[in-house]
């Protein structure tokens, strides 16, 4: 879900179950009381007050109260981190970042973070001081993409860049080199849902930020702008994320 929005995410959670699963941002979590038991790209870990929790992006990664926790959770979306992705492209940080005290000096950003709403430039700029003070201070690592995984993100990237584009299972298999049956079912293990449903997912979103910054819009021309082939399409698979007509959704 975090990879369907683009907007900021900073909150305050306790408690919660999480089962494994990964998105193409990073997750920052500082534990404020209690501890968790958390398990990111395969390393198993206990984490208490102060600690920080980080997970590189695309890092399957699961998290339970022990027994119980309060937390900050903050998603660094793509948007927010091109000052510091270089950096983490071969690298991470660990997933346990233990310094107590030094973490400690960071929670006044997690606080500014909070209040500061929805402005691009204020939110980017905490984030770039969070992670910048974290890459500073510990030390990184190297690490391996799980095989499989690699080949989910390429396509959930390639999806990205070519969504008005037609795509099909078979031109997609194909552009990785797989069998059609093998990589639908790879896809729907990491994703949930299936291809063509995840394409014009895309597809809908980027067309509703377009719409939105649009004076006068007219959804038809929209629809086939952005990789439809009907507006019969168009309107099922609206109707399946939004629940509503596309003019309720840009007058709310």
């Amino acid at each position: 879900m975090h990879d369907k929005s683009s907007e900021f995410k900073i909150w305050r959670s306790h408690d919660s179950n999480t089962p494994p699963h990964f998105h193409r941002c990073i997750e920052i979590l500082y534990i404020t009381h209690g501890r968790i038991c958390g398990e990111v790209d395969g390393m198993s870990f206990y984490a208490g007050k102060d600690d920080i929790v980080f997970v590189r992006r695309c890092a399957v990664h699961e998290l339970s109260p022990a027994p119980t926790y309060r937390n900050y959770v903050l998603i660094v979306k793509s948007a927010y981190a091109d000052d510091f992705s270089p950096a983490l492209e071969k690298e991470t940080l660990p997933p346990l970042l233990s310094d107590k005290a030094f973490n400690r000096s960071l929670l006044p950003v997690l606080h500014n973070m909070e209040k500061a709403g929805n402005s691009f430039l204020v939110q980017k700029g905490y984030t770039d001081v969070l992670i910048g003070s974290l890459l500073s201070h510990y030390e990184r690592q190297p690490f391996t993409p799980t095989p499989n995984l690699s080949t989910v993100v390429s396509a959930l990237n390639y999806i990205d860049e070519h969504f008005a584009e037609p795509i099909t299972l078979d031109s997609l298999a194909a552009q990785f080199g797989y069998n059609k049956y093998y990589f639908s079912r790879l896809f729907n293990a990491y994703i949930g849902e299936s291809l063509n449903n995840y394409i014009n997912m895309v597809r809908i979103h980027r067309l509703v930020d377009a719409a939105r910054r649009t004076e006068k819009v007219n959804f038809s021309d929209l629809a086939y702008d952005f990789g439809f082939d009907s507006m019969t399409t168009f309107y099922r698979h609206f109707e399946r994320i939004y629940k509503c007509a596309p003019g309720q959704v840009l007058r709310s």
